[in-house]
């Protein structure tokens, strides 16, 4: 049986490299998120409109919503910081799906003022901080985009003049 020392399968290793990795991209991590909490956001505040928390429960459940948001945004920003943001065309998608979240709670917001979807009053109150949490993900989804489609790449000119 043929034994390989420790420079052989290094030559090995460098040869072949170590294979193909497939990890998801901060962009698709944010993009899944945004589409899960469009989600949670519709069910919360139109299925389950009017819904609120017995009174032994109320300072447990704010402290709740505080903490989901802070958590939402976190995963939101943390992924495009530690994982990479990704191409131009990732990052577009994901502000524009980084709206929908806002749109659904805009939505909310604006039918219970008007009369037609009847919150209570936690459920207002959650409503503003989730609308408060949700323009601060475009804002910073679409701030980080411009900034990667302003990036100019100088393929080999040998500059100006």
């Amino acid at each position: 049986m043929p034994s390989l020392s420790a420079g052989g399968v290094a030559s090995i290793a460098a040869q072949h490299g170590p294979g193909p990795r497939r990890r998801a991209s901060g962009s698709a991590i944010s993009i899944a998120s945004s589409l899960l909490v469009a989600v949670v956001i519709g069910v919360f505040f139109i299925a389950g409109a009017g819904w609120k928390p017995d009174e032994a429960w109320q300072e447990i459940a704010d402290f709740s919503v505080t903490w989901i948001l802070l958590t939402y945004i976190w995963i939101q920003m943390g992924t495009l910081i530690l994982v990479g943001a990704g191409t131009k065309n990732q990052m577009w998608i994901d502000a524009l799906t980084s709206i929908v979240p806002l749109f659904i709670v805009l939505y909310v917001v604006l039918q219970h003022l008007t009369g037609y979807v009847v919150l209570s009053p936690f459920q207002a109150k959650t409503a503003w901080a989730t609308a408060y949490t949700m323009l601060l993900d475009v804002v910073i989804d679409l701030g980080v985009t411009v900034l990667l489609s302003r990036q100019v790449v100088d393929v080999g000119g040998g500059g100006v003049g």
